[in-house]
């Protein structure tokens, strides 16, 4: 059976990637990404799924610098994977952002990807991304109609209408309400590369369920975590709750005494069905209550365990107020580790850096649950 051989561009620390690399029939080329703790979390991945010399397969590089892009004049591969960051198109971000993003870099770093397909010529790419991609638009030009133009230029086929392109991943056993745009490109060089485009999307579709995986399903069997009676330090380090004792990355990030009374409120609101606090008016009047200023955007939300998650985001490194545990007893945000399973990630999956980054690298990361049915989608084709 013939091997496949890909490459993965903005990998971040391997969602997209974790499911080709569990496929004996896909050979990773080359995973790149500038962030070193994502690299250093490849590079551990790889080792733990016993490839070869993971050094020269994970490179710790700025895809968007010429002479970075300039190596893969060389490196033909069959498939190319990847998502752009998305923060410039993030409605999230554009709405905190003053300019609206119009200026970040990272509108165009679509660009580089681009112009990697264009030397290494596969016949398939992938690109991920959010939604908010469809109406982005740096200088007035909307970052679809760039993509369209870009690809027509490199001769790789996409569809017309990006919009038919957008899949609920909550559908595809990810316990999270995220939607993300799966943009598939055909090298035109291939017979029929129309018929392929439409196929693959068919083929993702066909994969959808209705029956989700809740919140409690995801995260419910992990060691409870309950505030200490009284904050105390292990090593310089401020705690405000029990330990766990298995998983070094199940461990609550530290919170004060008027937060740990803030989680329990919210959770206890909902556990007794008073909802009191349902309403976006009445969070953004607790929080003005609480920290005694004004906000927008209400910043509390606890999980509802027969739900999907809200989405994940990379904010998530900044605080977990929108991410309180369920259970009122544990009075807390959620821990790497139930972040990292909210994201489908497998327990043997290391996240290596600070805490901080683990949560960033999370949020970025595209769901292995949904990478494992993009997979699927593309052996059907071959």
């Amino acid at each position: 059976m013939k091997k496949i051989k890909f490459i993965d561009l903005f990998s971040g620390c391997g969602g997209l990637t974790e499911a080709f690399l569990n496929n004996k029939r896909f050979i990773p080329i080359k995973i790149i990404d500038n962030n070193k703790f994502c690299y250093q979390t490849t590079i551990n991945r790889l080792k733990k799924l016993k490839f070869k010399n993971p050094e020269k397969l994970a490179y710790l590089e700025d895809i968007s610098n010429l002479q970075t892009i300039n190596t893969f004049k060389k490196s033909r591969s069959d498939i190319v994977i990847g998502g752009p960051p998305c923060q410039a198109y993030s409605v999230a971000g554009r709405i905190r952002d003053k300019h609206g993003m119009q200026k970040d870099y990272r509108n165009y770093l679509f660009e580089s990807f681009l112009k990697v397909i264009n030397y290494s010529q596969p016949s398939y790419f992938v690109m991920e991304n959010v939604p908010g991609i469809l109406s982005a638009k740096p200088g007035n030009i909307k970052v679809t109609v760039r993509i369209k133009k870009e690809t027509d230029n490199i001769k790789y086929f996409i569809p017309n209408n990006l919009s038919d392109c957008v899949f609920d991943l909550s559908k595809y056993g990810v316990p999270q309400k995220r939607k993300r745009v799966i943009i598939f490109g055909v090298n035109k060089k291939l017979k029929n590369f129309k018929e392929i485009s439409e196929n693959f999307y068919k083929i993702l579709r066909s994969f959808e369920s209705n029956k989700v995986v809740t919140v409690q399903e995801a995260i419910g069997d992990l060691e409870k975590l309950f505030p200490l009676n009284k904050i105390t330090k292990i090593k310089g380090r401020k705690l405000s709750h029990k330990l766990n004792s298995k998983k070094i990355d199940h461990t609550p990030r530290f919170h004060n005494k008027r937060d740990i009374r803030l989680f329990k409120l919210l959770a206890e609101d909902i556990e007794k069905k008073r909802f009191k606090y349902k309403t976006v008016m009445e969070l953004q009047k607790l929080y003005t209550k609480i920290v005694g200023k004004n906000s927008n955007i209400h910043k509390y939300y606890v999980l509802k365990k027969d739900e999907p998650s809200n989405l994940i985001p990379s904010h998530l490194y900044k605080d977990g107020l929108r991410h309180i545990h369920y259970d009122s007893k544990q009075a807390r945000s959620i821990t790497v580790r139930e972040a990292a399973r909210l994201q489908s990630f497998p327990d043997d999956f290391e996240f290596i850096g600070p805490m901080t980054e683990q949560y960033k690298m999370i949020g970025n990361a595209v769901p292995p649950n949904f990478s494992k049915f993009l997979m699927k989608a593309i052996l059907k084709l071959s």
